[in-house]
């Protein structure tokens, strides 16, 4: 049987790349740091994953698991012996696990084999950051040898996968509950090897329009869902979304960025964005996912950074001719979201109370003095 590394047994790798790799035919070895859930993952070699909607729910088994420690030496060999890996651990992460992979690579270029990591982090650039991180733990040889041979693919995971409750965990810790929505676009042009048959999976280029209509309208309309839900004092994406004035303003966001990639991409792609924003409204109002106001808004620091979905979306629309003012109508909720637990959250509010809106604007959102963006800015968070 073909072997796949998947990098992470979080919700994304268990929830859907895992998945996608045991139901095209291939064993998974998880690589994580839980305990726990390399134990039970182990001692089961399968775990259950609940489509739900609302509609209705069902469960799948996904099985020929097993999880391996991702720091032991175990982990590179794994890595050097695969047929094809994925990583879902988060951006942030990524800098720790490079230096694992890296000893797989210089394991596998024994071989001479060929490796495509798929990298599941919705990170504009990820492949470039994450070479760069695995380059600083191979000698000039083996950099050279992993540039011609190991691809780094991005993907686009639009599939939501909220975290699992405890009542959940109780019936079974390793339960996912995820969406019916299982594409997985890549970019097919960062492909060492040949082109894997994986279930559900859309090889296409140039990537870079999967990447920002995923960050541009689906994250940036989830978490405009999410801000402007929290001021209406709603619980659950759900709510938001069914509420006709926060789902009107999510729209005409959404379609801002919809603008600035038909003008990019070509204007016939634009009846398929439309369907697209439908669809992804009607996703967002799946009560069963039981996704909330908090988790999808948490950490409004990075989401309002200049590379992420809030204002990395109104720059593009700028960019593109297009008035951003929707957009940012979701950047000042993202100003006044202020949770409890929101550690993020809190160190925004006492910066916009003690240094004001323009070192926000300049230091958070790293948007400068000399870009329209700064004065439109200005305008719509002083109003």
């Amino acid at each position: 049987m073909k072997k796949a590394v998947m990098y992470g047994a979080g919700n994304i790798g268990r929830g859907f790349i895992g998945k996608v790799f045991s139901d095209s035919g291939y064993e998974v070895c998880f690589l994580d740091i839980a305990a726990g859930i390399i134990k039970e993952i182990n001692a089961r070699g399968e775990y259950p994953v609940r489509i739900v909607s609302n509609e209705g729910n069902r469960d799948e088994t996904v099985k020929n698991v097993r999880a391996v420690h991702a720091g032991s030496e175990q982990a590179v060999r794994e890595i050097a012996d695969c047929d094809i890996m994925a990583t879902a651990v988060g951006v942030n992460v990524l800098p720790r696990i490079a230096p694992v992979i890296a000893k797989g690579i210089a394991e596998r270029m024994k071989s001479g084999r060929t490796l495509d990591i798929i990298l599941c982090e919705n990170q504009l650039g990820a492949d470039l950051l994450m070479r760069g991180w695995i380059n600083e733990s191979l000698d000039a040889r083996q950099t050279k040898w992993a540039e011609k041979n190991i691809g780094l693919v991005e993907a686009s995971i639009g599939r939501m996968v909220p975290p699992v409750t405890e009542e959940l965990k109780a019936e079974n810790p390793l339960l996912i509950c995820v969406e019916p929505y299982a594409e997985l676009p890549v970019d097919s042009a960062a492909f060492k090897g040949k082109i894997p048959e994986l279930k559900g999976l859309i090889p296409y280029t140039p990537f870079g329009f999967y990447i920002k209509r995923k960050l541009f309208i689906h994250n940036m309309g989830h978490a405009l869902c999410a801000y402007l839900g929290a001021e209406k004092g709603y619980e659950y994406i759900w709510q938001a979304a069914e509420d006709k004035e926060i789902c009107t303003a999510a729209r005409e966001a959404m379609f801002c960025s919809a603008d600035a990639l038909a003008r990019e991409y070509g204007e016939e792609i634009m009846p398929l964005l439309e369907e697209h924003i439908d669809d992804l409204l009607f996703r967002f109002k799946n009560k069963k996912l039981g996704d909330t106001v908090v988790r999808v808004g948490a950490d409004p620091v990075r989401k309002l950074r200049r590379n992420d979905r809030l204002i990395g979306a109104a720059l593009y629309a700028t960019e593109m001719g297009i008035l951003p003012a929707p957009i940012l109508m979701g950047v000042k909720a993202a100003l006044a979201f202020n949770p409890s637990a929101d550690e993020s959250a809190h160190q925004l509010q006492a910066d916009i109370k003690e240094k004001g809106l323009e070192y926000v604007i300049l230091h958070y959102m790293g948007v400068e003095m000399k870009e329209e963006l700064f004065d439109r800015l200005q305008d719509q968070l002083n109003s």
